[in-house]
């Protein structure tokens, strides 16, 4: 466990960093597009992300957890695996090319056709370096990760707002330019950084690569049916509900990623090569996963229900009085957020153990009940049923995956709950805090600014004391 907790502890403190960063980024390039795009245009941007990821998942073909998850692999199948991986990038541009008018009849917007293409260029180039990044992760080489994904984000926002500012280029174009920037230079820089220790020969034996393809083949599956499940909202919504109707569904799925979402890498993103190592050793994989767990707990929980309470403030002083219909939107969706960073580290255990076919099947299991669901929420052409459906679905997978791992890793319950009780606790006592100064702040001063700077200070100081009071309690080891 000890060995488990430190390697989490130094991943995490570079990775953290870069995190930091790059989510003030985004949230600056979150809010500034929120204020000068119209619903229809954010709706878009949604789209166009939704794309990108599906494309980038049939790039990567599962083959870098294969990479991290085996140790032994020769140089031979390293480069014939680069190779795959830039052949494919250039398959997908040249698809995404020729599929751009069809994506665009599907959701009724002929605007799409042009940015999609557009979008393309970047699967010319990330995959020069997604071999070097995957390597980097299993040497647990966090520290250049991190510097590399922080310099391309920061040279990404700015390409981005001197095209708004400068060049009063159109919102989504400039943001589509920002994108081809930061995978671009993320897949340049991963290779430079690496080529001293891994360059890639002219080799493509494919049969040399059989056991990472047995590997990668379910891993790819898996994360097709698991993008396309927790994407499917995106995907009905922009086609039976309209793009403005996705653009308000979008502001609130951005609200909670980011920056709460962006949190969960910074411990599963180092958690998966760690447990990797000790895959053969249950028990500490089952307290590394409860450290994991509890680290993420006091770090979202707050922040998750201080911004249910504080939400009818966020969104106007941020985003504009004319986005007010997301708020309760937004309200309901955070219980999804609580789900999702609960849910996120069962897949570093479940790949550690080289059980990619089991995540494949229950990623498809998942998908089936939550895109029959979906379909009959979105036919109300009401976002709150939709945003229901999502957490009705999100809470039978977390029930679902507990039984998983406690089957896979013998997980405990008593143990699991432990673990996240006292986060709730304080985190529920902080966002009631956060409830009452804001009422209390509107009712005297009717201040709007007054009243969210002065809630989330209150309520944020009272959380950390009560942390730091109870930290014998909160940072106890009763899973060992």
């Amino acid at each position: 466990m000890d060995s488990i907790k430190s390697k989490i502890n130094s991943g995490a403190k570079w990775t953290s960093i870069a995190t930091f960063v790059i989510t003030l980024l985004q949230i600056g390039q979150f809010i500034v597009l929120g204020n000068i795009m119209s619903a229809k245009e954010f709706g878009m941007i949604g789209m166009l992300t939704t794309i990108s990821i599906f494309a980038q998942i049939f790039v990567e073909l599962g083959l870098g957890a294969a990479v991290i998850q085996k140790h032994h692999a020769t140089e031979r199948q390293l480069s014939t695996l680069f190779w795959i991986n830039v052949l494919l990038g250039i398959f997908i541009c040249f698809l995404m090319q020729a599929a751009s008018p069809i994506i665009a009849d599907y959701f009724q917007t002929k605007e799409l056709e042009g940015k999609v293409r557009l979008l393309s260029i970047v699967f010319l180039i990330a995959p020069i370096g997604q071999q070097s990044q995957y390597l980097m992760q299993r040497d647990l080489s966090f520290k250049t990760l991190g510097k590399i994904e922080t310099i391309s984000n920061v040279l990404s926002f700015s390409l981005l707002i001197g095209l708004l500012l400068f060049l009063k280029q159109n919102p989504v174009n400039a943001y589509v330019w920002s994108q081809v920037c930061l995978y671009s230079l993320k897949g340049i820089l991963f290779y430079i950084c690496y080529f001293p220790k891994w360059r890639p020969s002219f080799v493509l034996d494919i049969k040399a690569c059989k056991e990472f393809f047995s590997f990668g083949v379910y891993q790819l599956l898996s994360r097709l049916v698991n993008r396309l499940g927790s994407n499917m909202d995106m995907l009905l919504i922009g086609r039976f509900m309209g793009m403005e109707a996705l653009g308000i569904y979008n502001l609130v799925y951005q609200i909670i990623t980011i920056p709460v979402l962006k949190l969960n890498p910074i411990i599963t993103r180092v958690a998966f090569p760690v447990f990797a190592k000790d895959k053969n050793n249950n028990r500490a994989l089952e307290s590394g996963y409860l450290y994991m767990t509890k680290l993420l707990a006091i770090v979202s929980f707050p922040l998750l229900l201080g911004l249910y309470a504080v939400a009818d403030l966020v969104i106007p002083l941020f985003f504009g009085e004319q986005w007010m219909a997301a708020v309760p939107v937004l309200e309901i969706m955070i219980i999804v957020g609580i789900l999702r960073v609960l849910m996120n580290p069962n897949g570093s255990i479940i790949l550690a153990k080289g059980k990619a076919d089991i995540a494949f099947y229950w990623d498809l299991g998942v998908l089936v009940c939550y895109g029959l669901a979906l379909l009959a929420a979105v036919r109300s052409n009401q976002l709150e049923i939709v945003a229901w459906t999502y957490v009705g679905v999100s809470i039978l997978n977390f029930i679902g995956g507990r039984i998983l791992l406690t089957r896979m890793i013998g997980l405990q319950l008593k143990s699991y709950v432990k673990v996240l009780l006292l986060p709730f606790i304080l985190a529920v006592v902080s966002s009631g805090i956060a409830f009452l100064s804001k009422t209390q702040m509107i009712s005297i001063h009717n201040n709007l600014v007054w009243a969210l700077v002065w809630s989330v200070l209150i309520s944020g100081i009272s959380y950390l004391l009560l942390l730091h009071a109870l930290k014998h309690v909160a940072f106890r080891e009763e899973y060992q």
